[in-house]
């Protein structure tokens, strides 16, 4: 197998792991609306070759997911079939090219499990927003926006998801509303470093 650290980090293959707590609610929607935004890009011939999996800082392995995250992921066209939660363990981290969570509480988990891989362990939101805003003369690449991430409060409250467990249905959709824009901005990211490597040109 190939590990994170071997990989071309500019390379449209990154391995992506989203994290939350009982990887059931949160973490479950990341990892299926990127794989389900790489799906539609290739339909309209745009590759996007990245692998989209997740798991939780204190979950139960082989836990369905929520019945209202998958609600709300069927509700806008993604597929939430097959899938088992796993509990987060070093050598997904080492594995994975970026670690995007849900909150800091899961980064400074995940930070404090693989620490050598820090660099590369990010809120969602903070990494969205350091794609979004990450400067244009080194073309956005995982480098620099792991160079650039002083640029963001890493306490800020409002890196954060907030967990929807034991709350009712809107909550969930108000979580979807949350994540689905910012893994969108990941996707087009990864498309846009697919363009870089591939013909040369910047974003």
């Amino acid at each position: 197998m190939v590990t994170g650290s071997e990989r071309d980090e500019a390379s449209t293959g990154l391995s992506i792991l989203f994290v939350c707590t009982g990887n059931i609610c949160r973490s479950p929607i990341g990892e299926r609306v990127l794989t389900g935004l790489a799906d539609r890009m290739r339909a309209d011939g745009r590759e996007l070759a990245v692998t989209s999996s997740s798991a939780g800082t204190g979950a139960l392995n082989g836990q369905p997911i929520h019945p209202h995250s998958a609600a709300v992921l069927a509700d806008h066209g993604y597929d939430a079939s097959g899938f088992e939660s796993r509990y987060l363990r070093p050598p997904m981290l080492t594995q994975a090219d970026l670690v995007l969570c849900m909150s800091r509480e899961h980064r400074a988990a995940a930070q404090q499990m693989a620490p050598a891989r820090w660099k590369r362990v990010f809120t969602l939101t903070e990494f969205a927003s350091l794609a979004e805003t990450g400067p244009q003369a080194e073309n956005g690449t995982l480098a620099a926006i792991m160079g650039g991430r002083g640029r963001i409060d890493p306490n800020s409250p409002l890196l954060d998801i907030v967990d929807p467990m034991g709350r009712p249905r809107e909550d969930f959709d108000r979580v979807f509303g949350e994540i689905e824009p910012k893994v969108e901005t990941v996707a087009k990211w990864l498309a846009a470093q697919h363009l870089t490597e591939t013909t040369g040109e910047t974003r």
